[in-house]
């Protein structure tokens, strides 16, 4: 069992609320690829908050002393596990591990879930979008470009402006042609299950 919050004691319970943002800040606070805070990164995210002048020196001190007392290995550096442990001390390192395991999970499967959700077509739709590309490319060369696009879209009212917009947005290469990959994203996003060319 997690730690227990007694009746007014504060430190012994980690909502997913104070969890994300507790994971934001820290996230906020890391400047590379290390997953870690250094020290110095650690006093440049106090430094807008602190005073100036002579008390510049006594709030880098603070700063300083919270760091230490966060980074339990003395290595430099604190993760976002010693971040926990420091902000609630009533809870044990097993604690800290159970609820990093339950809401790092539980943030994965709502991303996920999000991305499934914005996924508009169908498996059976990606299908039918590559039946509807070579509709779209007259000379066959796995490529639409601009004139066979109009020459399509002009049957549905769609101006050449529009064109010129899609293939600014979705043109990832900037080659003038939209390639199978370009062409299903610019479809998943303009028109989706809405097409007029799919069922």
């Amino acid at each position: 069992q997690m730690c227990i919050r007694d009746r007014g004691n504060k430190g012994r319970i980690i909502t997913k609320k104070e969890y994300k943002i507790l994971r934001h800040m820290f996230v906020s606070y890391v400047k590379d690829e290390s997953g870690t805070v250094s020290h110095q990164e650690f006093l440049r995210a106090f430094e807008d908050e602190g005073p100036t002048g002579p008390g510049t020196v006594i709030w880098n001190s603070s700063v300083a002393s919270v760091f230490r007392q966060m980074d339990t290995n003395s290595d430099g550096t604190v993760t976002f596990r010693e971040l926990l442990l420091a902000r609630y001390p009533q809870c044990s390192p097993g604690d800290v591990d159970k609820y990093m395991a339950k809401y790092d999970s539980q943030t994965a499967e709502d991303q996920t879930a999000k991305a499934q959700e914005s996924k508009v077509l169908t498996l059976e739709q990606e299908e039918e979008l590559e039946g509807v590309m070579k509709m779209f490319d007259l000379d066959g060369d796995g490529l639409v470009d601009k004139k066979e696009m109009a020459l399509y879209c002009t049957n549905l009212g769609i101006d050449e402006d529009a064109i010129e917009e899609w293939f600014s947005e979705f043109d990832l290469d900037k080659s003038g042609t939209l390639d199978m990959r370009e062409f299903k994203e610019f479809f998943r996003a303009e028109w989706g299950n809405s097409s007029p060319c799919l069922p």
